[in-house]
């Protein structure tokens, strides 16, 4: 077994190790694997190992950001979720697809969110301008955040 083949032995291993760990991107998993094997042709051996991981099956980004949508929805909009996916090397149309297949609506995940952090409705403004942040910065649009304080007004009325 040449020095090469040897090179590519361990990469896999260790690709293969961190994939059982949790689900990875494939851009995650090439910083993790460019992390640990530094030495020059190494990122030729690792991108050749991913292509073989996505070959099998045991690598893919549609599953990648179907899980993160999954893990992360209770507590992100969908903005927030998209950004997160982008970052790790996922396609925009792969991000959509995954938060567009979410079965919990943005706007019912807001309310849940608010419901847990505040639970009764901005009594003034520095109040209302606390509770849109605390959505905004979770990544909920502009109209979702209307649309759960405005209902939480009315019912309060």
């Amino acid at each position: 077994m040449s020095e090469s083949d040897e090179r590519r032995q361990q990469i896999k291993f260790k690709a293969v190790a961190a994939l059982a760990a949790k689900e990875r991107s494939r851009l995650g998993l090439f910083k993790k694997l460019s992390d640990q094997f530094e030495e020059p042709g190494d990122a030729e051996l690792i991108n050749s190992v991913l292509d073989e991981l996505e070959k099998r099956k045991y690598l893919s980004d549609e599953r990648f950001a179907k899980s993160q949508v999954m893990i992360k929805n209770s507590r992100f909009g969908d903005q927030k979720l998209r950004w997160e996916l982008r970052r790790q090397g996922v396609s925009s149309e792969l991000a959509d697809e995954a938060i567009r297949e979410n079965e919990v609506s943005e706007l019912d995940r807001a309310r849940v969110l608010w419901e847990r952090r505040f639970g009764e409705p901005p009594q003034d403004p520095k109040e209302r301008a606390r509770q849109v942040r605390f959505l905004v910065y979770r990544g909920f649009s502009f109209r979702t955040i209307e649309k759960v304080l405005r209902c939480r007004l009315d019912e309060e009325e």
